[in-house]
């Protein structure tokens, strides 16, 4: 959506909507910005359609009516999947452009609910809006169900950070014959539920055929299951009272069990749902970019025709470049803006992380900018730069519909 069909004409009225879990505080004003009147409103459907009724054009002799809120949380979803339905136009504002507007005007800093709807009527009125729309059909599913895969994933690291702290205490030798906490065997043994001295005290058979039994359908090295049996005779931690540790230790493996079920869960139903994305098959192309790259750019993105230049994924990743000068000070260096989506923006250092690696068109312009003569760039600068080319890269693969080529020769530019 362009620009100018987001402005609302001279003969409409703007409602300015500050939305709140529970209610909703509505201000009307005119094309000129005077205030007409404001009201409260619950969250509701019966509350919006008390909304539309209070605010209809021919009640304020107007030709039309824009609705103008932000994009937090998710209550806006629900009111624009309602104003959707009945054809309503509306227009998103940007809660950062709301708040710097409110602390120019307001230099005592007082923030109310009337005073944010009286912003974002303002920016409703002068035009300053987002394209913003709600997703539907599988883009919606794919990024509700990447949110929960990247909690999860985030949990389960959680925990075993917890369970690593947990060993240094209980039977920090484990550490010693499994370099980490997430191998089946170390899981296995602490499944037991067993002190190092109960360990020690079993026959080392006994304790074999024990941890088997733990396993839960994962491969294991008994020579390493043998050496924690050896250890556990000469371990440091302290014989006493360490029965409480290792049962606590086993209930951190029980959630971290289920939330590796449910790891493998979400993952089959975001595989899933790129199956139902033609964009997912192109963006795969690229060397690299696996499965977790693909569903993260594709679930903060949307509908790539919602684009019309690879550089609006730039900006909506936060990673475009931004000058910084004075009277006194011109040029130099240029930070990335971080005023995009954090998540994106995660999804994009990965993924070009990863491409430095395994894509050799991506490592060549890496080398090129840390290694020309002139100016060269440091090289997370030159990480940024890459990050910024994946995604130039990755809109022109799926807008195109076409595969990835490394050997691609760009058209040269009419002089």
């Amino acid at each position: 959506m362009r620009a100018a069909e987001l402005r609302p004409r001279s003969d409409d009225i703007i409602v300015g909507i500050d939305l709140a879990a529970r209610e909703h505080q509505a201000v009307i004003v005119g094309a000129d910005g005077r205030r007409l009147t404001r009201f409260r409103v619950p969250h509701s459907r019966d509350g919006i359609a008390e909304l539309l009724r209070r605010s209809r054009a021919k009640s304020w002799q107007a030709t039309g009516r824009v609705l103008a809120f932000e994009a937090t949380g998710h209550v806006w979803q629900a009111l624009a999947a309602i104003l959707e339905e009945r054809g309503e136009r509306y227009v998103v504002v940007n809660p950062l452009a709301v708040f710097r507007l409110r602390e120019a005007r307001r230099m005592d800093r007082t923030k109310t609910d009337l005073t944010d709807a009286e912003q974002i009527a303002e920016l409703a009125r002068t035009g300053m809006v987002t394209s913003t729309r709600p997703l539907h059909g599988p883009y919606l599913a794919l990024r509700r169900s990447w949110g929960e895969y990247v909690r999860v994933r985030f949990e389960a690291a959680r925990l075993k950070s917890l369970l690593r702290q947990q060993l240094f205490g209980l039977f920090p030798e484990l550490l010693e014959v499994w370099s980490r906490v997430d191998r089946p065997g170390l899981l296995a043994v602490l499944r037991l539920g067993l002190t190092p001295a109960q360990i020690a005290a079993l026959p080392q058979s006994e304790f074999l055929t024990r941890v088997c039994a733990e396993r839960g359908g994962r491969r294991l090295w008994r020579a390493k299951v043998r050496a924690a049996h050896e250890k556990a005779a000469r371990s440091v931690a302290p014989d006493e009272r360490l029965e409480a540790a290792a049962l606590e230790a086993r209930r951190i493996v029980a959630r971290y069990d289920l939330l590796e079920a449910q790891l493998a869960e979400v993952q089959g139903e975001v595989e899933a749902l790129l199956g139902e994305i033609e964009e997912a098959r192109w963006l795969a192309t690229i060397p690299g970019l696996g499965f977790a790259s693909v569903a993260g750019i594709i679930a903060h993105t949307g509908p790539i025709g919602r684009y019309r230049h690879g550089r609006q994924l730039v900006k909506l990743a936060g990673t475009n470049p931004t000058r910084n000068e004075t009277g006194e000070r011109t040029g130099g260096y240029q930070a990335m803006s971080h005023r995009g989506r954090a998540g994106l923006r995660q999804v994009a250092y990965m993924a070009t992380i990863s491409c430095l690696a395994h894509n050799v068109r991506l490592r060549a312009h890496y080398d090129r900018l840390v290694s020309r003569p002139e100016r060269p760039l440091a090289k997370m600068t030159a990480l940024g730069a890459c990050m910024n080319k994946l995604l130039l890269w990755a809109f022109a693969v799926m807008s195109k519909r076409r595969a990835f080529e490394l050997d691609h020769e760009w058209k040269e530019c009419a002089a």
